[in-house]
């Protein structure tokens, strides 16, 4: 896991949640409170797909159409919009797992929530994040400490 989390507070407001995740390169922003506690998610992929218009969510499957183009753009009226929504309002439960919780856990959790990244605490307190990759590596880690070649 990666101990350098990047997180936001849960007063903070959906532009400044946008801002966070484009400008530190995150997918999975943890929601704390002032002490630390985990309070929330919001994912890139959450704060996209609430911007996108319905119809597209609704479609099963959107590849025939070639271009979108005009859909890339976010009107001044959205951004201000995003100015003034709470985060807490906007964000996920909390998915995450105990520091000392299993690899096997954490990915079955990764897998059943659908996530790439996962919140790890210690009694509520954020202390860490484990994507995909995280996990895999530690599995192969382990797996080639134990061979004698």
């Amino acid at each position: 896991m990666k101990t350098n989390v990047v997180s936001i507070q849960q007063g903070a407001t959906l532009l400044e949640a946008a801002k966070l995740l484009v400008a530190k390169r995150v997918g999975t922003l943890p929601v704390v409170d002032q002490d630390g506690t985990l309070v929330g998610l919001t994912t890139m992929r959450g704060l996209v797909k609430g911007f996108l218009p319905d119809f597209v969510s609704l479609m099963e499957n959107v590849e025939f159409v070639k271009d979108f183009g005009a859909l890339e753009e976010i009107s001044e009226e959205d951004i201000a919009k995003a100015n003034t929504m709470s985060l807490a309002e906007f964000m996920e439960e909390p998915v995450s797992v105990e520091e000392n919780c299993s690899l096997v856990r954490a990915l079955a959790i990764m897998s059943n929530h659908q996530m790439v990244d996962i919140p790890v605490v210690r009694d509520g307190k954020l202390v860490g994040i484990a994507s995909r990759v995280d996990i895999g590596r530690a599995f192969l880690e382990s797996w080639l400490s134990n061979t004698k070649n």
